[in-house]
């Protein structure tokens, strides 16, 4: 069995992009991983609480800005095989333009906008900004993905995020007092300059801006999926607002520590799904269900192993990352938790690509949706009973209901 995994993985284009998109990711992540202790030892809870904070809401804004149209570049490749540079570009276009109406309306209203997200007014203007670039970067290496072009993926994973940890590093030893500042200029500097770059890199191809085919088709794909992504990032992240109103930013940053160790495993999915959806799409192109059922034994084996190895280190990944700050250590019996809530998350991926494929996004926005209701219900009750463990287990609830509803979504379909 151990032969023919590995005669496999040497064979296979999907597991090679693969190993590319891990590699990517986790050198991404990797610099996550090592600027963790770096933060936590250079910053106190309630700093490092405010970090996650502001990265769930730019999370958010980023997909409201942009109207999530960078989830339509993976089936336009398939729907505008002659003309994809022009839908591209039109698309890009548009998400400017969305961008351009939610500044004057981020501008107008950041004063209220400060009060709802507990932050301050100037970083409403710096989320705005930032969420837009972080979009089209989104955009852009959907694109990557899309076309197996993994090569560039891995470089703008690693040169953004190589980038990013060292002008954080250096910002926060420049503040003497909120240095979570640091971090946060780092980013949109980041940001801004490889978006840019990328977005330049797209519209150079095709003179099309507008194009109502275009606009309508990315539209009708996208729109749909807002509640479908801002639910996941609810069910992903929003617990740290509501931990940070009724706990305080010091319990917040603690469960954003613990968060982000078993946050490793998503990574592992993120970057597998990466390679997964280029070669489920061809193959339902052409039929070859035959492929597709045999990929997917080997698949859910070894995401199932990482799953099972990573449970059994994340003890030991804990204590080397707060080594000096051990008041973040508390949260370590949660990490299990969300490491088999991310094995879920893996689990109902599979069905939600074929309801993808299909078109039905519908059903994917009302099946996060209704997981995302779940999870806020749950969260408002547990974390006044259990603290900030209580936002843990409503997460593993709400992600085994969703994959419930995606699992009978697909036996109904195949």
């Amino acid at each position: 069995m151990l032969n023919k995994l590995l005669k496999i993985l040497k064979k296979d284009n999907l597991v090679k992009s693969g190993i590319w998109y891990t590699i990517g990711s986790f050198f991404a992540q990797g610099i996550t991983f090592i600027s963790m202790p770096i933060f936590v030892n250079l910053m106190s809870r309630e700093e490092y609480g405010m970090t996650s904070l502001y990265g769930t809401w730019l999370s958010i804004f980023s997909i409201l800005i942009s109207l999530d149209i960078f989830s339509s570049v993976g089936k336009g490749r398939y729907d505008f095989k002659e003309d994809y540079d022009d839908y591209l570009s039109s698309a890009i276009w548009l998400s400017f333009l969305c961008f351009i109406i939610f500044l004057i309306i981020g501008v107008t209203f950041r004063g209220r906008l400060a009060q709802i997200t507990q932050l301050t007014p100037i970083l409403i203007i710096i989320l705005i900004i930032q969420s837009f670039f972080a979009a089209i970067i989104n955009f852009v290496t959907s694109k990557f993905t899309i076309n197996y072009e993994y090569k560039k993926y891995v470089l703008v994973s690693i040169t953004s995020s190589m980038a990013n940890l060292l002008l954080s590093v250096i910002l926060i030893l420049k503040f003497n007092k909120d240095k979570y500042m640091g971090i946060i200029y780092a980013g949109l500097c980041v940001n801004m300059i490889f978006g840019i770059i990328l977005f330049f890199s797209i519209v150079k191809k095709s003179n099309v801006k507008f194009n109502k085919k275009y606009w309508k088709y990315a539209l009708l794909i996208s729109i749909p999926l807002i509640p479908h992504s801002l639910s996941g990032v609810i069910l992903s992240q929003f617990d740290r607002v509501m931990i940070s109103r009724a706990l305080g930013k010091g319990q917040n940053g603690v469960y954003s520590f613990a968060y982000n160790i078993a946050s490793i495993l998503s990574v592992v999915w993120a970057a597998l799904n990466k390679a997964w959806i280029p070669y489920f799409f061809g193959k339902m192109d052409k039929k070859d269900y035959a492929s597709i059922r045999k990929k997917y034994k080997y698949y859910i084996l070894v995401f199932s192993l990482i799953t099972f190895i990573l449970m059994f280190i994340s003890p030991e990944i804990v204590r080397i990352f707060s080594y000096k700050s051990k008041g973040f250590r508390e949260g370590m019996s949660i990490v299990p938790i969300i490491l088999i809530s991310n094995f879920f998350i893996f689990l109902y991926s599979l069905p939600s690509n074929l309801e993808f494929y299909m078109r039905k996004t519908y059903l994917i926005s009302l099946g996060t949706f209704g997981a995302g209701f779940i999870n806020i219900i749950l969260n408002s009750i547990l974390i006044r009973r259990m603290g900030y463990a209580g936002a843990a287990w409503a997460t593993l609830i709400s992600y085994i209901a969703l994959f419930l509803y995606h699992y009978e979504i697909g036996r109904a379909h195949v």
